[in-house]
């Protein structure tokens, strides 16, 4: 396996080379070139909320819609969108001729409610996002209709949310078109603890990236590339990053690029 190191819009990427795999099946990257004036408009747009903005620090998405690939007139599905907020930024990227779903399973929502992304899509304020609410084991997905999907801190959630992990993945690998990327960040649970922080609502909220990557390439996704730009050092990868001890602190984040063969 050969791995190089390069520079997309001044994030550390690392880029893992299948190279043997390549070279038996002629599989070559089908990322597009990256949009910077999209990104960078998207990103300062004048109208977007002040909270949303409050979270760019932390969250990087100059960087990280880089590294995921969205550009003008994709199609994104945007898993357990939660508040809408990486949905509008999507959006926003992929313009007037994109589309974004919006996803969101009817238990969350019954359970801690719909008000923000009532609020963030009210009055059409983003036209191109088409709310989507279905639970992850039955999201009925158009069929090879996405250019890409993205699973912001959320892939954790999976494993309380549903009882057939490999099953929520068959239905976005197949809501992909061939060639289209499927981005995962999520927070570290230490190595070797596979779901064991990710199985309770009340948990962790973190899970093994090693897992991620095993039932990802089990999926039949290729790993294309991986970001260090939301990794922190400090963080043990023990608590939620929702508990007091972790207030004003960032998580240890992975960044997974993946990538449905053609």
């Amino acid at each position: 396996m050969r791995v190089a190191t390069f520079l997309r819009l001044g994030a550390a990427l690392t880029v893992v080379g299948l190279a043997a795999a390549c070279a038996g099946h002629g599989q070559k990257s089908h990322a597009p070139a990256v949009n910077r004036a999209a990104i960078e408009a998207a990103v300062d747009s004048a109208d977007r909320p002040a909270d949303d903005r409050k979270l760019d620090a932390a969250r990087k998405p100059k960087e990280m819609l880089a590294f995921f690939g969205v550009a003008p007139g994709m199609k994104v599905l945007d898993l357990f969108t939660g508040s809408g907020w990486y949905a509008e930024l999507e959006a926003r990227v992929a313009g007037p001729t994109g589309e974004v779903y919006a996803q969101n399973p009817p238990e969350y929502l019954a359970k801690w409610s719909d008000k923000l992304i009532a609020a963030r899509l009210a009055g059409d304020r983003l036209p191109t996002v088409r709310r989507w609410d279905r639970s992850l084991d039955a999201m009925e997905l158009p069929k090879a209709h996405f250019d890409g999907a993205i699973a912001n801190d959320v892939f954790h959630d999976f494993f309380w949310l549903s009882k057939n992990v490999d099953g929520v993945i068959h239905q976005i690998y197949e809501s992909v078109k061939p060639g289209g990327f499927v981005a995962i960040v999520d927070h570290a649970a230490p190595a070797g603890t596979g779901d064991q922080f990710a199985r309770e609502v009340r948990g962790q909220h973190r899970i093994d990236e090693a897992l991620v990557k095993q039932k990802m390439l089990a999926a039949g996704f290729k790993l294309e590339a991986e970001s260090e730009l939301l990794r922190n050092p400090d963080d043990d990868r023990t608590k939620p990053f929702f508990a007091p001890e972790m207030n004003g602190k960032n998580t240890d984040k992975f960044a997974l690029l993946f990538r449905k063969p053609r």
